[in-house]
């Protein structure tokens, strides 16, 4: 029947339209399809061959699909009727097309039979049915699954056996018919019912859940990477069917895992995924059984489903082995994967918990979970592992902590090995350039490092063209000033040469050999103990003890390497660092066992090194390598002095600057280590050379020499130094020495500053006397002022006075040339810059001799040359010297005969009054003014000159330093300092020509009105009203705009309680008028004054003199109005008997003034006639 059936279908679908046996053949085959005693497959048979049919009869097609679907929903239809039934149903809509579903409201009617309360046969073919469309229309019914779902989850549930059997039949075709988006689709809301409270609704979802085991492969792992945790979340549900359910869709996802290896394990899996998570030692048990398992066949999804999970749960726990275990089952899972599609799924919950383990403080977690990554990388696309690069990026910059730095590090070194070299080339010029950034905080430059730990162990022999730059980095590294960041390279280093040491040798040796001698103590420490690790590792390669190993006669590196790398560590044997020294003691004892042995074998090589050393720019190997001579030569003096002083000799002759320099180093510790008679022996050979270094154009050089003299000196006696000093001084008093002197000069200042007991008296024996034809050299002077690099300031005090007066003479000698002199001069500022406080005075007293020295003007010029440079130059306080300087600079400065002395006395006074405050001046004004006095006195009457002008006021500018002293003196000192200091500005004025005076008169005449107003004793004013009549006689017109404000001031003196201030004020009155434009108010004031009956005699008196004066002095008659008022004051004292006589006297005189120069010849006529006679 099944073939008879299934011929019959076929046949009919190439029968034309209208063929009369077409009609037949649908009934016939509907007839079979609900025959009780059909088979199932007689039904599926015939299902198949209907769609055709039916779109080639419509016209039966909608009684048909009316038909099968009253008999499949009809409460009394037979069961395998009923399934024909169904079946039948969904072909009829696959040849109808899809639109028959909405069209005859098949599925309305097929929730409403689902729904029925009373016929369990009637929900039996609603499912049937679903079951039918389902498997005709495929992927065509997905839209109508999601809404289909609700009848299955109630089905599940249902009372009647038959039911919860068609429910699950029906679940697993629509299952299997699923696409992608239908997966999707149905997947929600079945994971949102296992999150329901209802126990059945949880118990529904589970069960159509474990439905989609039927899904196609592809949509099979799409969905369990969701399905299998949502089941594990109920697999301990409180209620037992749910949990029972659980547990039976987990078994079905078991159940078709395809690897037979996982197949056999998958009781151990559900067994862990149910009760793992209460029983730690169940999941330890799967995951051992997992990692000892070999695996010949690929991991499915399915297998995946099961085992991600766990391993997700292992990389959560506490322990580090479980955390170990998981990550291994993660790398070991990519490899087994057929498609990388299968594990994407899990990634999202798979690489957050791996990157948490990667960071975690064990070591041997982070090394698995890095291997974890590695493996990740190098079996899935980059795309698939989201931000794992940027993220180890930026855990290598973490500034929390060093183990997420290391284990980023380490992580990041498997991922970019399993991204191939290419990549690793694109991203090493910036990991190296993090890594030496010097402005890159520590953490950053720890974690770059740090990368380099594992990424040669990682790379293997890959890594071999980066060995020589990478590990250029690592030595910067150690010598960091952060120890995290010396730590991390250096541990890098020693991976480095663990990795490479024996096999790429030539690349890391000489990188070593270059560290020992560096001048940072770290980078020589690590280079000491990585140059120890490499030749371990050497040693090893050849199966050679390392304990017992005698390096020179092991063939286990070319001779020369081993030469080299030998006299390297004897050297550093020597260091300046205690660290390194112990540190290179301990690799030597490890490689040499018979040092004298070693040496004899190795000293020419030796020998070659420390020559090159002592010639290096970096002073540290200098020094070192002339440790090391000193070290050879107290071992092996008498052999090694023959082979290393010919050499040394040769090369301070012929070698550059820094090989000079280091074999003068080099003798220096030679000289200490060897014996006094070796030293004898080879002194003859010594002293030349020595000669030449001491005058070498290079400071370094001759520093160095020096102290080989030094040495000498201490070793020898005296012999060498004097040898060496007379041949410089013999050679600075030779005439030709002008191209070189200033070398033999700088010689001499370096054995002048090692050993001035010694050098200093052979100097001043020498060079303090005149050469044969009587005069000096400027040589001769400049070696005299190596006296000031003499270290003790007491020896250059104690001996200024043999060097002082030579070069003050030389330059006072009036036959020396200009080159000469100025030479003089500079030695002795030399010697005077080396002064100290205590030897102020003793410099003074050298200096002070020339200034007053009464037989010689030029040597008086050269010691106030020699003062200003000292007052300019020098940071010594000098007040304390004042009183010695300033008397003696003064004669020189303002009253000199020689012009020359009387311009370097100005500037020596200028020098002093610009380096002193003004308030530390004021103490000495009256030793100012007293010298000043002394200049202006007459020889014979032992009085004021007035005629005396002081050259060096009127013609070098000499008010320019004094009247400041003055000024302050007057502004801010005692009554009896303003009172000096008043005088002392009249004694200025008088004695400086009008042109020399004229630029200060404004500056003098201020201070002085400003002070005279102020209530000061009469002495005070007196002095002040003198200056300013003496500028008034002086200044001219050069005071008109002072003339209103003098006018006042005098008539206001005219009060004063001193008779001397009142009469001096008249007198200053006459003086005034006689440059003043308008004098009548003034005439006609003083008038008043005098007219006042009631006014203090005194006073009276002294306008009436006043008024006199300046009637007397006045350039023009006043006009009448003021004749009238001067006659009407005046006459009645004048004439009148009450009056006293000195009042009448006074007032006499001036009406005798007014009449005589004032008043008409007839109005003085008509006085006299009427009033006088």
């Amino acid at each position: 029947r099944l073939g008879v059936a299934g011929f019959l279908g076929a046949l009919s679908k190439h029968l034309p339209a209208g063929h009369p046996k077409l009609p037949e053949v649908l009934p016939r085959l509907l007839q079979r399809l609900m025959d009780k005693e059909s088979s199932t497959s007689v039904q599926d048979a015939i299902v198949k061959v209907m769609p055709p049919l039916i779109k080639q009869n419509k016209e039966q097609a909608t009684e048909t699909l009316e038909q099968l679907l009253e008999t499949a929903l009809a409460p009394k239809t037979n069961e395998v009727t009923r399934r024909g039934s169904a079946m039948g149903l969904g072909a009829t809509v696959k040849g109808l097309s899809i639109q028959a579903v909405s069209q005859h409201g098949i599925l309305k009617r097929i929730e409403a039979a689902a729904e029925d309360k009373k016929q369990a046969a009637v929900r039996e073919g609603a499912l049937m049915c679903l079951e039918g469309l389902t498997l005709s229309l495929g992927r065509l019914f997905d839209p109508y699954v999601v809404s289909s779902l609700p009848l299955l989850l109630q089905a599940f549930s249902d009372s009647s056996r038959s039911v919860q059997t068609a429910s699950k039949t029906a679940a697993k075709a629509m299952m299997s018919q699923l696409s992608g988006p239908g997966v999707k689709q149905v997947l929600k809301p079945l994971l949102e019912g296992i999150r329901d409270q209802q126990w059945r609704t949880k118990l529904g979802s589970i069960e159509l859940l474990a439905s989609m085991t039927s899904c196609l492969p592809k949509q099979l792992a799409a969905c369990l990477p969701q399905v299998v945790p949502a089941l594990c979340t109920v697999i301990n549900d409180q209620h037992a069917k749910v949990k029972d359910a659980a547990r039976i869709a987990l078994e079905k996802i078991g159940s078709i895992i395809t690897s037979p290896e996982l197949r056999n394990i998958a009781p151990d899996l559900l067994h862990a995924l149910t009760d793992g998570a209460q029983y730690e030692h169940i999941t330890k048990n799967v995951l051992d059984k997992l990692l000892g398992t070999s695996f010949v066949h690929h991991i499915d999804a399915p297998s995946l489903s099961l085992v991600c999970p766990l391993v997700q749960r292992a990389l959560k726990e506490r322990t580090a082995e479980m955390k170990i275990k998981g990550a291994q089952i993660v790398g070991s899972m990519v490899l087994l994967i057929k498609d990388a599609k299968d594990i994407q799924p899990y990634l999202p919950l798979l690489l957050p918990q791996l990157k948490v383990t990667l960071v975690d403080p064990i070591p041997d977690v982070r090394a698995t979970a890095a291997k974890a990554f590695g493996t990740l990388a190098n079996g899935l696309p980059e795309e698939m592992l989201g931000d794992v690069l940027p993220w180890l990026f930026n855990m290598l910059r973490s500034s929390e902590s060093a183990v997420e730095r290391s284990g980023a590090a380490h992580g990041l070194s498997e991922v970019l090995m399993a991204m191939g070299v290419e990549r690793i080339e694109m991203l090493l010029p910036d990991i190296l350039a993090n890594a030496r950034n010097k402005e890159a905080a520590p953490e950053i430059k720890e974690g770059y490092l740090g990368l380099f730990v594992y990424l040669p162990v990682a790379m293997g022999q890959s890594f071999e063209p980066y060995i020589e730059e990478v590990l250029q980095v690592l030595l910067g590294g150690v010598a960091d000033d952060t120890s995290s960041v010396r730590d991390t390279a250096f541990r890098a280093a020693q991976v480095l040469t663990k990795q490479f040491g024996s096999s790429h040798t030539a690349r890391l040796l000489p990188a070593f050999e270059e560290g020992v001698f560096d001048v940072d103590w770290r980078l020589r420490h690590a280079s000491v103990q990585l140059i120890g690790q490499l030749i371990e590792q050497i040693l090893r390669a050849h199966r050679i003890p390392t304990h017992s190993a005698e390096l020179m006669f092991c063939e286990v590196l070319p001779r020369d390497w081993r030469c080299h790398v030998l006299a390297c560590l004897y050297i550093v044997r020597s260091d300046e660092n205690g660290v390194v020294k112990q540190a290179c003691a301990q690799v030597w004892k490890a490689l040499v066992q018979n040092t004298p042995r070693t040496l004899k074998e190795l000293l020419p090589s030796l020998m070659t090194r420390l020559i090159a050393n002592l010639a290096a720019t970096n002073r540290e190997k200098q020094r070192v390598a002339a440790r090391c001579v000193g070290d050879l030569v107290g071992k092996l003096g008498e052999r090694v002095m023959p082979e290393l002083m010919p050499i040394f000799m040769n090369t301070l002759s012929t070698g550059d600057e820094h090989s000079r320099e280091g074999v003068c180093i080099g003798l220096a510790e030679l000289i200490n280590a060897t014996t006094k008679q070796l030293l004898m022996d080879y002194l003859a050979d010594l002293i030349p050379a020595i000669r030449q270094a001491i005058i070498d154009d290079v400071e370094t050089v001759r520093n160095s020499a020096s102290s080989v003299v030094a040495l000498l000196h201490n070793q020898l006696g005296q012999r060498a130094t004097v040898d060496v000093v007379s041949w410089l001084l013999t050679q600075l008093q030779e005439g030709d020495v002008e191209e070189h002197g200033h070398l033999f000069l700088n010689g001499l200042e370096k054995l002048m500053a090692k050993q001035p007991s010694t050098v200093l008296p052979i100097v001043l024996e020498q060079l303090t006397e005149p050469c044969e034809d009587g005069s000096f050299t400027k040589f001769q002077l400049q070696g005299l002022a190596t006296l000031a690099v003499v270290p003790d300031a007491h020896t250059v005090h104690r001996h200024l006075s043999d060097v002082l007066p030579v070069m003050i003479g030389v330059a006072g000698d009036e036959e020396a040339d200009d080159e000469l002199i100025e030479s003089a001069l500079d030695a002795a500022s030399k010697v005077m810059d080396r002064v100290e406080q205590g030897g102020v005075n003793l410099l003074f007293a050298e200096l002070l001799g020339a200034v007053k020295d009464p037989s010689s003007a030029s040597r008086r010029a050269m010691g106030c040359r020699l003062l200003e440079r000292f007052f300019t130059e020098s940071q010594l306080d000098v007040v304390s010297v004042l009183p010695l300087a300033l008397p003696a600079v003064l004669p020189p400065a303002l009253s000199d005969s020689d012009t020359e002395s009387l311009a370097c006395g100005v500037k020596a006074l200028n020098s002093i009054v610009k380096r002193v405050k003004k308030e530390e001046l004021a103490p000495y004004l009256s030793d100012v003014r007293s010298a000043i006095v002394q200049l202006i006195m007459d020889p014979e009457t032992k009085r004021e000159d007035p005629k005396k002008l002081l050259p060096g006021l009127c013609d070098h500018n000499g008010l320019e330093p004094l009247y400041p002293i003055y000024q302050h003196g007057l502004m801010n000192g005692s009554a009896e300092q303003r009172e000096l200091a008043a005088k002392g500005l009249g004694e200025l004025v008088n004695h400086t020509s009008e042109a020399a005076l004229k630029p200060y008169v404004v500056k003098i005449t201020g201070p002085l009105i400003r002070i005279v107003g102020d209530r000061f004793p009469g002495t005070v004013k007196k002095a002040i009203v003198d200056t300013l009549k003496s500028l008034l006689l002086r200044g001219g017109v050069t005071l008109k705009p002072f003339l209103p404000q003098l006018q006042t001031t005098y008539v206001k003196c005219l009060a004063d309680p001193s008779e001397a201030v009142r009469l001096k004020a008249a007198e200053s009155l006459g003086t005034l008028v006689r440059l003043s434009a308008r004098t009548e108010p003034l005439i006609k004031e003083l008038a008043g004054g005098v007219a006042t009956p009631d006014a203090d005699p005194a006073v009276r008196h002294a306008k009436c003199t006043a008024l006199g004066e300046v009637l007397l002095n006045v350039p023009q008659a006043t006009t009448e109005a003021a004749l009238a008022d001067i006659l009407n004051a005046v006459l009645p004292r004048a004439l009148g008997g009450m009056e006293a006589q000195r009042e009448r006297e006074v007032a006499a005189w001036v009406l005798a003034v007014a009449m005589r120069r004032h008043a008409p010849v007839e109005r003085a006529i008509e006085l006299l006639e009427d009033d006088v006679l």
